[in-house]
């Protein structure tokens, strides 16, 4: 019993170095948070059809950058990890239900934005859409740090969360909480790279630093 549950942590903390140890992941999840911040001038700028297209098209840059950058931090410097058929099964459906969620909380926002959003429930209040959408990131969130013990990504939840009531009561300008929600995280995640790059120098480099 005792063998099972150190080799599922043991590929838990595997995952966990390939997947979130570089710092890529946060600075992508900053990086959209203020492409979400700076929304509302995007759109002032160039309409809400294009500014949509605008949108998608640098959400696709930001991941297909992570991607690429992660693949060759990871082989140039912690080697290509591979997971058994257990740990593949488990990420493919978290990264389905957060797909799903995600997708489920940019719908809500476009319609709500066009004005085409349901009204929701009397007992929600007057701020309902403000707080399904931050239930929504909640989950996603917490629910990732809690599968993948991921701590950091428990406050990220509370920072993401917060900005669509803070948006909604205080006089603050259009996407500002979005902006510094994003500007904590992508510093959060320059850091982690940062102390990924001096824990794990690339091959030539180690090699170079025994001669």
């Amino acid at each position: 019993m005792s063998t099972n549950l150190d080799l599922k942590q043991t590929e838990k903390a595997s995952y966990r170095l390939a997947a979130y140890a570089d710092g890529t992941a946060d600075l992508s999840l900053g990086l959209v948070f203020i492409l979400l911040g700076l929304y509302p001038l995007s759109r002032a700028a160039f309409g809400p059809d294009w500014n949509m297209l605008f949108f998608l098209a640098v959400l696709g840059l930001i991941v297909l950058i992570q991607s690429l950058v992660k693949k060759r931090l990871g082989a140039a410097r912690i080697g290509i990890v591979k997971f058994g058929a257990r740990v593949k099964n488990r990420v493919r459906i978290s990264l389905l239900i957060t797909v799903a969620l995600s997708a489920l909380m940019i719908a809500t926002w476009a319609l709500a934005a066009r004005g085409w959003f349901p009204s929701t429930p009397k007992w929600l209040g007057s701020y309902g859409f403000e707080i399904l959408v931050s239930l929504i990131v909640l989950v996603i969130m917490w629910g990732m740090a809690y599968s993948l013990d991921l701590k950091r990504y428990y406050l990220y939840g509370v920072l993401l969360a917060v900005c669509f009531p803070l948006q909604a009561f205080l006089p603050i300008d259009e996407g500002a909480p979005f902006l510094a929600a994003g500007a904590i995280i992508t510093v959060s995640g320059t850091v982690l790279l940062t102390r990924f790059l001096k824990a794990f120098p690339a091959v030539g480099e180690s090699e170079g630093s025994n001669d």
